[in-house]
């Protein structure tokens, strides 16, 4: 199965895709453009610049979007126009910044950091809750990405791209402190590539892209690959399933660490793709800040 190319729109670095159920959109962000794009229900492609780079977009059950700017998580209007600043994240860690998010079943953000200029485990995993309160869940990360969560909510994934295991932990409604780990879903030889973005389908499979490994692979609770989609360029960043069946499996990709001769030879590199799949994501959650 391979995907096609539905946005040529060439991102630098394309990233956190996400379905947005209140316009039917699809929106993602070019974090080394500071640019948001959507592909309307229409089919029009609309860019929006931002004052700085944006790791996360996520709908909001209000209007406007939550975003995850390079050093803040923030409350956007439809517009991108005009920005609240909700909480200021890692001010004394100049060498990380904000990257990939989800919203949680009970409307909070988790998201996540990266060190990009050390590219050491110097970055963490965070909840922001609807109140705007902050919360560390994980530390000693390098490229926080793959947060997702199960159909019923009871379940968190998470993995460090560094590093490369899809890890597992029990929600509890006592609270987000000191989560308990369950096994591994999966280690870095599930699939071609490292482990980025993610979503998880109805069934409670997930969906990982695998930048550097050209694929999209659905893994079940087994462990097991279960299913790949093939790009024509090796940098998947983010997935997210949307359309109007919720069957359209979209992703990002990216243009940066390639070589001259690798993007003549993929040209669609950095370019939004798609491919439609038998099983529906789950219905997008709305962060409720």
């Amino acid at each position: 199965m391979e995907a096609s190319c539905v946005v040529d729109c060439k991102n630098t670095l394309g990233e956190g895709c996400v379905w947005d159920p209140r316009d039917r959109s699809v929106y993602w962000t070019d974090i080394a453009e500071s640019r948001i794009y959507k592909l309307g229900a229409d089919g029009a492609v609309t860019v929006f610049p931002l004052p700085e780079r944006a790791g996360f977009i996520l709908p909001r059950k209000h209007s406007g979007f939550v975003l995850g700017l390079a050093t803040r998580v923030v409350i956007g209007d439809a517009g991108f126009r005009n920005f609240e600043t909700v909480s200021v994240i890692e001010e004394g860690l100049p060498q990380t910044r904000v990257n990939d998010a989800a919203v949680d079943p009970f409307g909070g953000v988790v998201f996540g950091t990266f060190d990009e200029r050390d590219r050491k485990p110097a970055a963490a995993l965070y909840r922001c809750a609807p109140t705007g309160e902050i919360t560390k869940l994980l530390e000693g990360i390098t490229i926080s990405n793959g947060i997702a969560f199960s159909p019923s909510g009871d379940v968190m994934y998470f993995a460090d791209t560094a590093e490369g295991t899809i890890r597992r932990f029990e929600i509890r409604s006592s609270g987000w402190t000191n989560l308990r780990e369950l096994a591994p879903l999966a280690n870095l030889d599930v699939a071609d590539g490292r482990p980025d973005g993610a979503v998880v389908d109805s069934e409670g499979s997930y969906w990982s892209a695998r930048v550097w490994g050209g694929c999209l692979a659905r893994i079940g609770q087994d462990g097991q690959v279960q299913e790949t989609v093939k790009l024509p360029t090796k940098g998947p960043t983010c997935v997210t399933l949307g359309g109007k069946d919720g069957r359209t499996l979209y992703a990002t990709t990216l243009r940066v660490m390639h070589t001259d001769d690798e993007l003549e030879a993929a040209p669609l590199a950095g370019g939004l793709f798609a491919v439609q799949v038998k099983v529906p994501g789950v219905p997008q959650r709305l962060a409720a800040l």
